[in-house]
């Protein structure tokens, strides 16, 4: 065995949840993204851009950071565990994330100078992480931001994940998705499959329900006629009394649910509507 090339994986959690669905929803692919399948195409990617053994590229730090709900379903959470991510979560303020740009880019500005990590990859599109890829690259760091692959607009998604210009040009290394996923499909690729297809990851088109979701209440306060739900990826869903079940007017904060409907906002709309509401008994 070889030095060992040391590659770092951080997730924006929330652009992440919006590139799986696309992928699922809106993407031939049809599938969601395997997170240990996209660990190895990464390694794969730094394989074939340095020449060293796969066996040599390993990823060493894996880390998601996303606002949490204090009563969140463990599902994703499982997920995570098993593909040897640690979860970083940040408090929902009003239902709205703050500051996991900034915990994301301390976490990984820490590990990269104190593992050390000779590559690091950000699954994120704000421009506000162009000056740690500025910074990182000054240590001699390489840094993959991997794009989404969108050749026209016709038919995509409006939110669909982007990559800002500026994070773009900080970097060489911006491999679109669908690049990046592609040796996977080649016969005889010795690492596992990028996608994965299960019950709750079948495709349908956009705009359409796919089954029932599960999630929590994140808010509801007396005398209002909505709230929001946070589903187990830590989506936000807007939530009526006109969908809850017959004789309930409100639910409580930390009610577990399921719920169908669109992930897609409604135009003016901010957050896509849960439908069909009803209490989920874990």
């Amino acid at each position: 065995m070889g030095k060992i090339v040391r590659i770092g994986v951080f997730y924006d959690g929330t652009w992440f949840a919006y590139l799986s669905d696309f992928y699922a929803t809106a993407h031939t692919r049809a599938a969601r993204i395997s997170l240990d399948g996209l660990h190895d195409a990464l390694r794969w990617f730094v394989h074939t851009e340095t020449g060293v053994p796969i066996d040599d590229c390993v990823v060493a730090e894996a880390h998601y950071v996303r606002g949490r709900i204090e009563t969140p379903a463990t599902s994703f959470d499982a997920v995570l565990t098993a593909a040897g991510v640690t979860r970083h979560d940040l408090p929902l303020h009003n239902g709205k994330e703050k500051g996991v740009d900034v915990q994301l880019a301390l976490e990984a500005w820490d590990r990269a100078t104190a593992v050390p990590l000779q590559w690091v990859v950000l699954l994120t599109g704000d421009a506000d992480f162009a000056p740690l890829v500025t910074r990182l690259n000054e240590r001699g760091v390489h840094v993959v931001v991997p794009v989404v692959d969108i050749r026209s607009d016709d038919g995509v998604p409006a939110w669909t994940p982007r990559t800002a210009a500026p994070l773009r040009a900080a970097t060489p290394f911006t491999p679109g998705f669908d690049a990046l996923f592609a040796p996977t499909d080649l016969p005889g690729y010795p690492l596992r499959s990028a996608f994965v297809r299960s019950s709750e990851a079948v495709a349908s088109p956009v705009g359409t329900p796919r089954g029932r979701r599960r999630g929590t209440v994140t808010t509801w306060k007396s005398g209002q006629t909505h709230g929001l739900i946070t589903d187990t990826r830590g989506g936000s869903w807007f939530v009526s009394r006109d969908d809850l079940p017959t004789g309930l007017t409100l639910l409580l904060a930390g009610t577990p649910v399921s719920f169908t409907g669109s992930p897609v906002p409604m135009p003016g709309r901010k957050y896509p509507r849960a439908q069909a509401v009803r209490l989920d008994d874990r």
